[in-house]
């Protein structure tokens, strides 16, 4: 049975598309593809870059250009990483805004950083 109530897209609009797809990529190893739909739906078409997760379910993570310079700000996503300490040496050296070093949470641990836009990235190591 597939669960019905769960998360399976976000997306962030952002400033700058180039830009903030470098960032994510070098700083948090996400290895996006860049795409432009046709269209006039507010939420689905332009150009962006989408990254997809799938086994036993789906889960897409998009950034979308702004169209009319309103962006994403504020909001939080988290990726699982191996080792907190090693992504973190990735993220500081490509250049991420660190909001804190790697530290220990109740779940395992956890370092967090800004985007471009004013997101906060969290890179999280269970344990």
């Amino acid at each position: 049975m597939i669960e019905s109530r769960r998360i399976v897209t976000v997306v962030f609009t952002v400033a700058d598309l180039d830009r903030s797809m470098q960032l994510y990529s070098e700083a948090f190893g996400l290895v996006f593809r860049l795409s432009d739909h046709d269209g006039d739906n507010p939420w689905a078409s332009g150009r962006h870059a989408a990254i997809s997760w799938t086994g036993s379910e789906l889960m897409d993570f998009a950034l979308y250009a702004s169209k009319d310079g309103t962006t994403t700000s504020g909001a939080q996503i988290a990726f699982r990483v191996e080792d907190t300490e090693s992504a973190h040496t990735t993220a500081v050296a490509a250049g991420a805004e660190v909001l804190h070093d790697p530290i220990a949470q109740p779940w395992g641990r956890s370092s967090r950083y800004k985007d471009l836009d004013g997101n906060v990235i969290e890179l999280t190591q269970p344990g």
